[in-house]
């Protein structure tokens, strides 16, 4: 690397550190709370090119990521929500009232370019999908059949080392917790994937994120000759 472009690296970074500041000092008001940096990790650290999130609301996770894309200089986040009412908006996230504050949050981070808001359910959204997808995100309707489908509709675009991140998963080990929920079928399906032999590695915070790749047994690391 030449030290012009090091210099242009380095003035790229310092002038992210304050949005990165943003994000740390921020609400957490979102069942998501600091594990929302994991995501943004993984963004860092994959390079995608393609990133989906299904369940946006006031946009906390998508900050996450679009920030993580901004500073990568590269890729772009679709994020999925109707940004209605539904079964599973989180506490103060009701309604239409998510859209206007998902729009000021990717204005303040300075993210349009990073992050394409697709107003609609998962299953039109999948309508035509082509593109391959290296991050996925489901973390919206959280019944049984909710999250098998947005898995079933999303997961065969994932990328050869694509990854899927589902949040929620360990909610049953939380049972004290005072916004818990008999209707919760997101740990029932991704023990389910794991049961057959999918990868899954959880994170027990914020009642659990589990990154899972497609392929039951994994992806071979010895390919064959």
């Amino acid at each position: 690397m030449s030290w012009i472009e090091e210099l242009r690296q380095m003035r790229h970074q310092v002038n992210l550190a304050r949005f990165r500041y943003l994000l740390g000092t921020g609400e957490t008001n979102t069942g998501l709370g600091r594990t929302a940096w994991i995501l943004y990790g993984l963004v860092r650290s994959l390079q995608p090119e393609v990133a989906v999130e299904i369940g946006t609301a006031r946009g906390w996770s998508a900050c996450h990521i679009g920030l993580a894309l901004r500073e990568n200089i590269k890729g772009r986040l679709y994020a999925i929500d109707p940004h209605s009412d539904t079964a599973w908006n989180d506490v103060g996230s009701r309604g239409e009232s998510t859209l206007p504050a998902l729009r000021r949050k990717l204005r303040r981070m300075r993210l349009d370019d990073y992050v394409k808001i697709v107003r609609m359910e998962s299953r039109a959204a999948a309508v035509g999908w082509k593109k391959p997808i290296d991050l996925l995100f489901i973390d919206g309707d959280h019944s049984y059949a909710g999250v098998k489908a947005d898995w079933e509709l999303f997961s065969p675009h994932l990328s050869r080392f694509g990854v899927a991140a589902f949040h929620d998963t360990t909610w049953q080990y939380h049972r004290g917790d005072p916004f818990y929920r008999e209707d919760m079928g997101v740990p029932r399906f991704v023990e389910e994937l794991r049961l057959a032999g999918h990868p899954v590695v959880t994170i027990d915070r914020d009642c659990g994120l589990s990154l899972v790749q497609r392929q039951p047994g994994g992806i071979p690391l010895m390919p064959p000759d």
